[in-house]
């Protein structure tokens, strides 16, 4: 029989936190280090609790909402009871890190000490905490520059010129307005660091936060949230190393290297945090992989950071997370929590100069079968470091480059809610309507926002077929051989079957007009041929 709580029912928050990284260990380990005091507690309800919207969140969190046509009342927001949080602190060793939106508070437990709280009349369940996240990079750069190589100057623009950002920025459009909250190790430099002195003098950091150590210094630890603020908003000598260099952001300190399986308890803390603090836009240059986890968990649904991810989304926020860098690990490969979560934009890295996708990054579908990644970006850029500048490899850093594009989106059309800037996001990309499973749809390109032109007009290809074979013939005045400049000059194709599902895809290099040639019998009846060169998909049924 379950035990009644009799003590009224005050109010309560607690901000405390969560999350993440970890050091890379073998799967089959996995079952032998998973530490066994961990556990989230949820609670029944949060009947008799007082909420002041007003009170609790910043301006910029009300106007979101307002302008989104949502109430202010949501019970998600409502504080966890304060007498169930302290009838908890009877029964267990350490309770720290309170959700809002889960009612539930992370705990530390022995098992005769769990079986006591399922017994209370006001514990819904009582679950592990599961998962260690990691920064989605692949590699760091570790070489440090004060000056940039030739090289790099290159690879510079490209960050910007492969995404058409330099149109953003003809039209004086930087993400100005847009508030950015970024999930991290650490940020190191970033308050002294040249690349981060139009920020730093104009007061565009409006809150910092570490939830480990529960403090307002987060500019330390890990360089890795340096970089990949850079790539959002840094600014190298008057050039834009990422395209919202004039949006506000907020630092949350999430992750510790140190500790095999961080805890989930900070991110899932970061995100309530903010949500209260006015975020239009979240990046997460992290993961949750094989550390407590199967691929086919990868669902969307079974951790609590992927069904974070949807709530982030239905409150207005868009939530633009790294795919993961998992294809070449053994047993893995798949996009990563809270990537796979439906309304997460996942981004892919890219190589340089191909912008095909890079060897390591990570492939969808998600375990259910939905398609992922939603987009790419480059995943090798130039970005600041501690003292200077490296060039790292990773998701990590193809995900704040379309955070910075979907900013500047967000201050061009500052009435979209975060599923139309989603949507919007793929739609501009370089190969929709065309998608597959390792780029996506592709890079965002600024030029459907900025052009009244058409930026790819008209068919490039024809299927030309006779009774044996199917060919795919690129038109003549799309492209002249032999091939002056070899950029942007790859064939997608795929192979669907009856059902719209891909079984087959693939990329090669049109070396003539002549690109494709199929045998007609090699086909099911039923099947789908897709196909897409320089901005025109088409498509041939068997």
């Amino acid at each position: 029989m379950k035990k009644q709580l009799n003590k009224p029912i005050p109010v309560f928050f607690v901000i405390s936190i969560f999350l993440m990284f970890s050091a890379i260990i073998q799967a089959s380990e996995r079952a032998d280090k998973i530490p066994d005091n961990n556990y989230w507690v949820f609670f029944t309800d949060k009947d008799g609790v007082d909420f002041n919207p007003w009170a609790y969140f910043d301006p910029k969190a009300i106007e979101r909402r307002i302008r989104h046509g949502q109430s202010l009342f949501d019970p998600l927001n409502f504080p966890v009871r304060k007498d169930y949080l302290e009838a908890i602190t009877n029964y267990v060793d350490t309770a720290d890190v309170v959700l809002r939106w889960f009612n539930a508070v992370h705990v530390y437990a022995t098992p005769l000490q769990v079986n006591a709280l399922e017994e209370l009349n006001f514990v819904k369940k009582v679950q592990p905490v599961r998962g260690g996240f990691y920064p989605a990079e692949n590699l760091c750069g570790k070489k440090q520059n004060l000056f940039l190589s030739g090289e790099q100057q290159e690879l510079l623009r490209a960050q910007i010129y492969h995404m058409q950002g330099q149109l953003f920025s003809e039209k004086g459009i930087d993400g100005s307005g847009v508030r950015i909250a970024i999930f991290d190790g650490g940020f190191p430099a970033v308050d002294t660091h040249p690349v981060f002195r139009h920020i730093i003098n104009d007061d565009r950091i409006i809150a910092t936060y570490d939830f480990h150590n529960q403090r307002k210094d987060v500019f330390r630890a890990n360089v890795h949230g340096t970089m990949v603020m850079s790539a959002i908003g840094g600014m190298k000598d008057n050039i834009p190393m990422g395209l919202a260099t004039g949006a506000e952001f907020l630092l949350a300190r999430t992750e510790l290297l140190r500790e095999i399986y961080a805890e989930e308890k900070y991110w899932l803390a970061a995100m309530e945090w903010a949500d209260k603090h006015g975020a239009d836009i979240i990046n997460s240059s992290l993961g949750y992989i094989y550390h407590r986890y199967f691929p086919e968990q990868m669902d969307g649904q079974t951790s609590l950071v992927s069904r974070a991810g949807n709530i982030a989304a239905r409150k207005g926020m868009l939530v633009v997370n790294a795919a993961g860098n998992e294809r070449l690990r053994e047993n893995w490969g798949i996009v990563a929590a809270p990537a796979d979560a439906d309304s997460v934009l996942a981004v892919g890295a890219l190589e340089y100069p191909s912008l095909l996708r890079a060897p390591y990054t990570s492939l969808g579908p998600t375990a259910d079968g939905r398609p992922k990644p939603n987009v790419s970006a480059l995943g090798t850029v130039v970005a600041a470091n501690k003292r200077g500048f490296s060039t790292p490899k990773g998701t990590s850093f193809a995900s704040p480059l379309v955070a910075g594009f979907a900013a500047c989106l967000l201050q061009m059309y500052p009435e979209w809610t975060s599923m139309q800037l989603f949507n919007a996001l793929e739609r501009s990309a370089r190969l929709y309507p065309y998608f597959d499973f390792a780029h996506g749809y592709g890079t965002p390109r600024a030029g459907n926002f900025i052009s009244d032109e058409p930026v790819f007009p008209g068919p490039t290809f024809d299927f030309v077929d006779n009774d044996t074979n199917i060919s795919v013939i690129i038109r003549q005045n799309v492209i002249t051989f032999p091939l002056d400049d070899p950029y942007d000059l790859y064939v997608f194709y795929q192979i669907q079957n009856n059902e719209g599902e891909v079984e087959q895809y693939y990329v090669v290099r049109a070396d003539q007009h002549e690109a494709l040639t199929f045998r007609k019998n090699d086909f099911q009846p039923g099947q789908r041929l897709f196909v897409h060169f320089k901005g025109f998909t088409a498509s041939r049924i068997f």
